[in-house]
């Protein structure tokens, strides 16, 4: 069975009722529970899109707190956590805000002692976060790019402080 083309969906709910249609968002949202969590996001946080880039980037703090001190559970630990943060960046869909969480989370890592473990896979995540940054940093209009690109050589300038091996070239 093909899936139907979004246009197709859109046609056939403007038909409905609205309490039908609040019944299919309701079974929507009780089979997924990403389903759900878009759902709460589009209902709550819609309008407040700094709360909630606010109560993420407080997680990310907290999660960077809690981390165990084995390598194995860390990078095991950061994965989930950019997995969380990626779905919380789907659900917000703006470049400003992707570029904020993905800095904090950045910022984080730094400031943690495990920046200077020279374990590689670790190291890489924190690259690939940077390279995230520094591809999205043009797309935003001249006033947010400059306030990020100071944040942005901030972190730079603190990671070279932290290992003495890095350059620039890694993350371009």
């Amino acid at each position: 069975m093909n899936s139907p083309k979004l246009a197709e969906l859109k046609k056939e709910l403007n038909y409905l009722e609205i309490p039908q249609v609040k019944e299919l968002c309701l079974r929507l949202a009780k089979y997924k529970t990403e389903n759900k969590e878009l759902l709460h996001y589009l209902l709550f946080y819609q309008d407040k899109k700094e709360d909630y880039v606010n109560e993420i980037k407080e997680m990310i703090i907290n999660e960077f707190d809690d981390l165990h001190p084995s390598i194995y559970y860390v990078s095991k630990q950061l994965r989930k956590l950019l997995r969380i943060i990626n779905k919380h960046i789907k659900y917000i869909g703006e470049k400003d805000k992707e570029c904020d969480i993905v800095l904090c989370f950045c910022e984080e890592f730094i400031k943690h002692p495990i920046v200077t473990i020279t374990q590689q896979a670790l190291i890489l995540l924190l690259f690939r976060q940077l390279k995230r940054v520094n591809r999205i940093l043009p797309k935003l209009n001249e006033d947010l790019q400059f306030d990020y690109q100071q944040q942005f050589d901030e972190l730079i300038k603190l990671l070279k402080s932290k290992r003495k091996n890095f350059r620039m070239v890694e993350i371009e």
